[in-house]
């Protein structure tokens, strides 16, 4: 089995609906990913996310968007390795870490809900204060879809919440006050700058300001969102009873 991480993960998440059993939650485990991880993801979650989703952009009307449409977590996972590796010629800056939230409902063995690669501490521009932050970097949770055909289960709740969660955890245990940066990719459209700024209350930055790092560079600043030390205290507070 992958190796646990985190101090103070997530240890159980909420059903949509109940399970067949009566469960209103599932376990959960919060670990490292790893190249197998990946691959599982790869062959069997994204093919449903690129058969039944398109991006914002290239998306008609009525059509379910979402940012992650053709990632390739293979590649990603790689990235974050590299990252990791070379984060010694980066002093301000931590080493990346690739986390994936996974469960076991029998047949399917422990299985990826949620991907995460973030930085626990990367030098950052923002809101006119430059200083060490947690950096998202990639973020996506299994779809329905998934659930219905491979898992055999109520959909699970807030995963990409309990996601962002776990990267400031994360940032946390690297020694930071759990002070967070992320960008919203634009192919997730306005869904999914609403879920960082209505649903989670993270600020927004303001747009034309100066690039965020010297190292993630893309997209105007306003695509990124923001969490000081006390949004993301008061954030993951809704996540302390399931610890």
């Amino acid at each position: 089995m992958v190796q646990a991480a985190l101090n103070k993960p997530v240890r159980s998440m909420p059903f949509a609906t109940a399970a067949a059993n009566g469960d209103m939650n599932i376990k959960v485990k919060i670990v490292y990913m790893t190249i197998d991880v990946a691959l599982r993801w790869h062959r069997i979650v994204q093919p449903l996310i690129n058969r039944h989703y398109t991006t914002a952009s290239a998306s008609p009307t009525g059509q379910r968007t979402r940012a992650d449409v053709g990632w390739d977590w293979r590649l990603i996972f790689s990235l974050s390795k590299i990252y990791a590796a070379g984060s010694f010629a980066q002093p301000r800056s931590g080493p990346s870490v690739a986390l994936a939230m996974v469960v076991d409902t029998g047949a399917t063995g422990w299985f990826p809900i949620g991907m995460l690669t973030m930085v626990p501490r990367l030098h950052t521009n923002a809101l006119g204060l430059q200083r060490d932050r947690g950096f998202g970097w990639f973020l996506a949770d299994a779809p329905a879809e998934a659930y219905v055909g491979i898992l055999k289960c109520p959909k699970v709740r807030e995963v990409a919440s309990a996601l962002l969660d776990c990267g400031i955890q994360a940032s946390k245990d690297d020694g930071q006050d759990g002070s967070f940066l992320l960008r919203a990719d634009p192919s997730g459209g306005d869904r999914l700058k609403d879920f960082y700024r209505v649903s989670c209350r993270m600020t927004q930055l303001p747009p034309n300001g100066p690039p965020v790092t010297l190292v993630f560079r893309r997209g105007q600043t306003d695509e990124y969102f923001h969490f000081d030390a006390s949004q993301a205290a008061g954030f993951c507070q809704r996540f302390d009873p399931r610890r």
